[in-house]
Order: C-alpha cells, then sequence, then structure tokens
C-alpha cells in the first residue's frame, strides 16, 4: 500500500510538470528527489509494479456460461457481441432487433405498437378500425332485401309493395280474371279496352252501350214495301227477319259526345259550315242553331260514316232497311205508320203540322210523341230526324235480299236513310218511305239509330 500511495504522488507530480509545460529535467529530478528509489532492495519489483498498476482484480473470474453476449453476471466482462441487426437479451443471447406486436383481442390489422399484422380476414369480411373481421353490408341502388354482398338486409317495404329481385320496393299487380282497368291491389292498370268498348267494374270489356236502350224484337216475316208509295217502294215482297235488337230512341247529342271525348268518332259538323241547315225557305250550308243541340236531341249534321263510327264504338251497328222497316211497323205489321194507318199528325210525331217541327223549326227532345211509339216501344220511328241505313240505295226491291240482311251488292253511289224528319209531312214519314243521300251529306234533319243482331 505504501508503494501505491508513492507511486500515485509520482504520477501526479509528472502529470503537473507536463501540464506546466516544463521540460527542465532538474526540475522534474527536484520533484522526485522526495521519493526513495525504487529498488529490489526497498522490496519494490518492476514488474509488481506494473501489474499493481493495471488495475486488473486478478481475483474475479467471469463466468458466460451459455451466454454469448453482453456482461457476465460475476465480473460484469463481456461475453461477446451481437451483429449488426441483432440485440441481446437479459439471458445472454442475440435475438433480432424487433418489435413484438400486442394483438391482444385484435383479430386482423396491424397490432397497436409495432403495426404488424394481426391477422387477414376472409371474404367477403373486411377489417374494420377496431381490429375485427366483419361484413360491410353495400346497399347502393337498393332499399330493400338482402344485399349482395353480406347477405343483410337493405330495409323493407310496406304492404302491398314487395322487394324485387333488384332491391326496390314494387307492388305486383294482380289481374286474374281482369283485363282492363285498375287492378285491386296496386292499382295498376290490367290492360285497356278498344275504343269501342268500356271497362266495367269487373275489369271487363263491354260495348260503350252510354245510356243505350235497347229493345229486342221477336224476328218473322212480313210484306217490305208499298203499292200505295213511291216507285222505288215496289215491288212489295216478302222478308224474313232474324230476331235483333234496336235502340229504343235516337242517338243524341249527349251520347255521341262521349264518343267523341272517347276518341271514336268525330265532331258533329254543326260549326265548320259544311251542314246544310234550314234558313226558314231553303237548305243552305251553315251553323246548326242551339235549339238543334240539346243533350237529349238527336245527334245531327252527322254523315254516314259518323254514324258508322258511332256504332263500332258502342259494339253495335247500324240497322239494315229491312229491319228498319220490319220494326216501324211493329213487328211487321201491315200498317202506314208505327202506331196503325191513322195518319201522322204532330199528336204522334215532330213533323210538319202547322210548321216544321210542329212549329218549333227544330227538333225535339228524344220519346217526345209518346202516343206515336211502336208496339215495342221504340220512340220517333216517325219523324224527328230521318235515319242512317246500313244499305247501298236501289231504286227498287228488284233483286233485293229475302233474308233482312243489308242490300250490300251490288254497291250503289247513295246510303239510305228512313223515317221522316221534323220537316216532313205525313206522307214523308210513312214506314215505307225511302229516301237517300250521298254517304258524306250531312244536314240538321239526319240523325240515326242502331241495332245489334241477337245470338
Amino acid at each position: 500500500m505504501h508503494v501505491l500511495k508513492s507511486l500515485a504522488t509520482m504520477f501526479l507530480a509528472l502529470a503537473m510538470t507536463s501540464i506546466a509545460g516544463c521540460d527542465d529535467s532538474a526540475h522534474r529530478a527536484h520533484i522526485l528527489a522526495g521519493f526513495p528509489p525504487l529498488t529490489r532492495d526497498n522490496g519494490y519489483d518492476i514488474n509488481d509494479i506494473a501489474d499493481k498498476g493495471s488495475g486488473a482484480d486478478q481475483s474475479c473470474v467471469p463466468d458466460c456460461g451459455n451466454r454469448i453476449c453482453g456482461p457476465d453476471p460475476v465480473c460484469s466482462q463481456s461475453c461477446g457481441t451481437c451483429k449488426s441487426g441483432e440485440r441481446c437479451d437479459a439471458d445472454g443471447q442475440c435475438q433480432e432487433d424487433s418489435c413484438v406486436p400486442e394483438c391482444i383481442n385484435l383479430e386482423c390489422g396491424p397490432d397497436p405498437v409495432c403495426s404488424q399484422s394481426c391477422g387477414t380476414c376472409t371474404a367477403p369480411d373486411t377489417c374494420n378500425s377496431k381490429g375485427q373481421c366483419e361484413c360491410v353490408k353495400n346497399c347502393t341502388g337498393r332499399v330493400c332485401g338482402p344485399d349482395p354482398i353480406c347477405g343483410q338486409s337493405c330495409g323493407s317495404c310496406l304492404s302491398p309493395k314487395i322487394c324485387s329481385s333488384h332491391g326496390q320496393c314494387e307492388c305486383v299487380k294482380d289481374c286474374t280474371g281482369r283485363v282492363c282497368g285498375p287492378d285491386p291491389v296496386c292499382g295498376q292498370s290490367c290492360g285497356s279496352c278498344s275504343i269501342y268498348t268500356h271497362c266495367d267494374d269487373d275489369g271487363k270489356c263491354i260495348p260503350n252501350d252510354n245510356g243505350i236502350e235497347w229493345v229486342r224484337i221477336a224476328g218473322g216475316s212480313f210484306q217490305m214495301g208499298s203499292d200505295a208509295g213511291d216507285s222505288d217502294e215496289k215491288p212489295v215482297h216478302s222478308v224474313t227477319v232474324p230476331t235483333f235488337e234496336m235502340s229504343k230512341t235516337e242517338v243524341t247529342f249527349k251520347q255521341y259526345l262521349a264518343c267523341v271525348s272517347a276518341g271514336g268518332c268525330t265532331p258533329a259538323h254543326v260549326d265548320d259550315g259544311t251542314c246544310r241547315v234550314w234558313d226558314g225557305s231553303q237548305m243552305v250550308e251553315g251553323t246548326l242553331p242551339s235549339s238543334f243541340q240539346g243533350d237529349d236531341q238527336p245527334v245531327v249534321c252527322v254523315d254516314w260514316d259518323q254514324a258508322q263510327a258511332f256504332s263500332s264504338w258502342v259494339g253495335a251497328r247500324l240497322p239494315s232497311e229491312a229491319e228498319w222497316e220490319y220494326a216501324a211497323r211493329s213487328g211487321g205489321r201491315d200498317w202506314k205508320y208505327p202506331w196503325g194507318d191513322e195518319t201522322a199528325t204532330c199528336a204522334r210525331a215532330v213533323m210538319d203540322d202547322g210548321g216544321n217541327g210542329c212549329g218549333r223549326d227544330s227538333t225535339w227532345p228524344i220519346c217526345g210523341k209518346p202516343s206515336g211509339n211502336t208496339t215495342h216501344g221504340l220512340c220517333d220511328m216517325a219523324g224527328n230526324v230521318s235515319e242512317w241505313i246500313q244499305d247501298w240505295y236501289h231504286d227498287s226491291y228488284n233483286g233485293a235480299p229475302t233474308d233482312g240482311s243489308a242490300w250490300e251488292s251490288p254497291t250503289g253511289s247513295f246510303r239510305v236513310f228512313r223515317g221522316g224528319s221534323w220537316h216532313y209531312d205525313a206522307r214523308s214519314v210513312r214506314a215505307a218511305f225511302r229516301y237517300n243521300f250521298l254517304p258524306g251529306y250531312r244536314s240538321d234533319y239526319v240523325g240515326f239509330r242502331l241495332a245489334k243482331s241477337v245470338r
């Protein structure tokens, strides 16, 4: 111990001399003069001094055991170092210098410590922000039913609508037993009818009767024509008429306007200047006075084609000339008029008797002279307006059909109309009286009524 203290003092002095920049040997000798010589005689060995000055503790033996790095646990001396990219753990083993992921309660996505994967999800699942696998439904463009990705609901529909395969709420119409009108479930159309029919409450297309009252006329045979009439009423000939139906009245303005509104008919020519009207002294083309145009008055200023169009619209037809005369004679009786042989007056018909139209100078509402009805109840078969017939006009009955059908062949240039009118006299309202005009003729005294075959 004494030796070590002496060495320390000497080394301190040398250091101070060096720091002061003093390299005078005499001075160094002076500093060291106070130290006894280091000889074996004084008990010093230079090798011992070197060993003791090294600071090594010759009594500690390091023990690294299985350690390959870091300090040994006995002497804290190094057991070795790890390669680059490795670190020494507490057990003295070299480990990759990496982060230990923390995936507790996570099944996918990056761990929050090392951002390493905690796992992946199986399609169609995806990893959410909480590290859990879940399926995210895709309802784009869909309002109901399962989404196509996860099968999860996109919503539901309110009755009566149901969800379509496209994910839309739709009402499936039920048209069972219906061909027209709205279905009772969704109110959607089950179809439409032709312009000649209309849809009833049961979804069936039925003829557009439009308030037309039909009268059944039992068929039979009769003598058609008149030997006491004009030449075109001859020869009188036997005709057998099948059972048919005829409208009780002439078609009215109201009924005809319904056809116009439905698109089945063109407007009557009441104000286009093409209808021939009575101006008090003669027939001229002009505007039909409003006194003719009441809802319940017979439609006039319509030509033969317009009468045909209305007939088709209601599922009917114009009567044949044989049918018309058979009905006007109250079932083919040998009468001049619908009521018998008593001469026609304004008591039974709207005619020229004390003035046109019985003094009104116009038509009357239909069935205004009930005492002039046929025995079947048909109104205005004599007077009020003349009525278009299906047949082509022929100037005699030679070659006329005998089965009650219309005379359509050979064709002619004129169509027949029957019944007289509001400005015809008694002779011209007879049941056998015939008149004719071009099919395009329209006037204030020509209208029509309807017929239907009976099956």
